[in-house]
């Protein structure tokens, strides 16, 4: 029973590996407008998959929202992926509660998680211009701020 446990614990915290560059994807906005990952297209981005209900995620939102304002003159976009279940509605409202004033899509099945490699949210993902992954955290640290800026600095 023991090894059965801890077998299925060490399968549960094993993820897929990040991707190694932007895939492809095609998600509705709050307003149901479906954009492609397409038009990222020669930008870095900066994607965050998160939740309304997801606490961790609360703490984030404030660094990227700023974020978007100091980088956004070096064509950074900032986009959060909600994995919410449910209507647009929700997401809306839970998004102007937390202030955010970048793009959110919404992937209600969470369809991108095998695609992306996460296995929990907060997770971050930042693209260069070339569409190469630079940047991935897994998950909510109060240090990721400094991470983010040094690999967006490069930019």
């Amino acid at each position: 029973m023991k090894k059965s446990i801890l077998c299925l614990l060490a399968l549960a915290s094993l993820s897929v590996a990040a991707p190694v560059t932007l895939p492809s994807f095609q998600l509705p906005d709050l307003d149901g407008k479906v954009h492609s990952s397409a038009e990222f297209a020669g930008k870095p981005v900066l994607i965050d998959f998160w939740a309304t209900w997801c606490a961790t995620c609360k703490e984030t939102v404030p660094q990227l929202v700023e974020i978007q304002s100091k980088y956004k003159a070096k064509g950074l976009e900032v986009v959060g992926i909600s994995v919410d279940k449910g209507e647009n509605g929700k997401v809306d409202r839970g998004a102007k509660k937390l202030g955010i004033d970048y793009q959110v899509l919404h992937d209600a099945e969470a369809t991108l998680a095998p695609t992306f490699g996460y296995n929990g949210i907060p997770s971050l993902y930042l693209f260069g211009k070339d569409g190469k992954l630079l940047l991935s955290l897994q998950g909510y640290d109060p240090g990721q701020e400094q991470k983010l800026v040094e690999a967006l600095d490069k930019l």
